[in-house]
């Protein structure tokens, strides 16, 4: 069965239940119902409404979460707001993988810098586990300064 849903970092999770004949009742879903940490538990802060979370970085570890589903198409999303000055050394990302060898995976990462250097974004596309599609752009903008949206829709046609 074809699983589609649309997901982020700052989770505000709704699973919607309803036919035609009966009012729609909305049922708030949880990080822990959708995500599994799989890494560095006590990097993972939980938010009193428990569909946000923050992780947190310092200088001996980062953090990781994994979706407890697998989707065969649907958006990604993530508010990220990166570590500000010089973060060379630092990757920030977030990707979508497969499971086996020849794997599927779709990267959105956040190259660390040096202070007064822009910053870059490097993604990657894997199919059948051969890669090289990496493109690099330099944002225009800080995203240290503040949290920004940054999403990946795919279908069978498109990667976005």
């Amino acid at each position: 069965m074809e699983r589609r849903r649309n997901w982020c970092a700052r989770m505000c999770f709704l699973v919607i239940f309803g036919s035609c004949l009966t009012p729609i009742v909305a049922l708030p879903v949880s990080f822990s119902d959708e995500f599994t940490v799989t890494s560095a538990v006590d990097h993972v802060k939980t938010i009193a409404d428990n569909n946000t979370i923050e992780l947190i970085l310092d200088q001996n570890s980062g953090a990781g979460f994994a979706s407890k589903y697998q989707y065969m198409f649907g958006v990604v999303s993530m508010e990220i707001k990166l570590v500000p000055g010089d973060s060379a050394g630092t990757v920030t990302a977030f990707y979508m993988s497969s499971d086996g060898n020849e794997r599927d995976e779709l990267d959105f990462e956040f190259l660390g810098n040096r202070s007064g250097q822009p910053y870059t974004v490097q993604t990657n596309i894997y199919a059948l586990g051969k890669g090289d599609r990496e493109q690099r752009v330099n944002l225009w903008f800080d995203p240290s300064l503040e949290f920004h949206k940054y999403s990946i829709f795919w279908n069978h046609y498109h990667i976005l």
